[in-house]
């Protein structure tokens, strides 16, 4: 059996983008990465998505069959204001 990625220290796979379109009717969505590229996945469990909207930055670890397993919301890290 395969140790996870977590087990053997490797980085594992993430997407970090926003979320573009979500239909949980259809257990699919879209994000469009930093690199304006857009990720298809396949919603595993409807529950990872809860409070999550259209439009919002998030990151998920998808498995190797496009499955979302893992997702973050994530917020724009506040940056110092430049010193004149």
């Amino acid at each position: 059996m395969a140790a996870s990625p977590e087990a053997t220290g490797q980085d594992a796979h993430v997407v970090t983008g926003t979320l573009e379109e979500l239909d949980l009717s259809k257990m699919s969505g879209k994000i469009k990465t930093d690199l304006a590229q857009t990720i298809a996945f396949t919603v595993q469990n409807p529950d990872l998505f809860k409070g999550l909207s259209v439009g919002e930055r998030i990151v998920v670890r998808p498995d190797d069959h496009g499955r979302v397993v893992k997702v973050m919301a994530t917020t724009l890290p506040e940056l110092p204001i430049p010193e004149k």
